[in-house]
């Protein structure tokens, strides 16, 4: 009976000892942050503008077909409450031209 509670003991300090361990994620200005809301704001900017750094938003995003930018702006009037959160974050909804859903249900909203 020692031996089970002494190994279950050992068990349960080394599982501890390892779950201490977290992993920082740094992050620069050009990186979104995804708020409690679920929703990430990316601005891929204009064709012409030199102070913004695009390179790591794919090029289908920041040159969307007239299709992407009419589905974008079918889902908005769509889902109410995505419409009610870009509103309070001042998103022009005539600038969204691409919405993508993120593996963790949230969604990626791409303005120019």
């Amino acid at each position: 009976m020692k031996t089970i509670v002494k190994l279950a003991l050992a068990a349960a300090l080394s599982a501890t000892a390892l779950s201490g361990y977290a992993y920082a994620q740094t992050t620069n200005s050009t990186t979104p942050m995804m708020a409690d809301d679920m929703i990430t704001i990316v601005n891929v900017g204009e064709e012409g503008n030199a102070n913004t750094d695009t390179s790591a938003i794919p090029a289908t995003y920041r040159n969307p077909s007239p299709e992407s930018i009419t589905k974008a702006q079918a889902e908005i009037q769509n889902d109410p409450a995505l419409l009610a959160t870009l509103v309070a974050k001042n998103v022009q909804l005539e600038n969204v031209i691409r919405i993508q859903t993120a593996a963790n249900g949230g969604k990626i909203v791409y303005t120019k």
